[in-house]
């Protein structure tokens, strides 16, 4: 009974989290809760988010995005993988930077910058 239970959990976690969320069109950068860039999904770039707490690299590159490089102090940014559906995040703490995939119809407009 308690191996059936489980197994239906898992069933529906995994079902929950592979068709559950949506593709997203934009990654939306920001820092001290303002908005400072917002990139398409579907245009491969490499982006420097540069500020006074430190540096970004960040990627996009076949409807995904990633941080590749950092100069924060733990780095834990590069290690959260890579993001392409509504809702997800990558965060670098240290250099106060937020980056949240946005929208859904596809990129309707280049790079911006406020």
């Amino acid at each position: 009974m308690c191996v059936a239970l489980l197994t239906v959990a898992l069933l529906l976690f995994y079902f929950f989290n592979a068709f559950g969320k949506k593709d997203g069109g934009y990654v939306q950068v920001k820092r001290d809760d303002k908005i400072i860039a917002t990139y398409p999904l579907d245009k491969d770039g490499v982006y420097e988010l540069n500020s006074f707490y430190g540096s970004n690299t960040l990627v996009i590159k076949n409807g995904v995005a990633y941080i590749s490089e950092s100069t924060c102090s733990d780095h834990l940014c590069e290690d959260m993988g890579k993001i392409s559906k509504k809702g997800e995040m990558i965060i670098c703490l240290p250099n106060g930077l937020f980056i949240s995939v946005i929208g859904g119809e596809g990129a309707e407009y280049d790079a911006v910058v406020q």
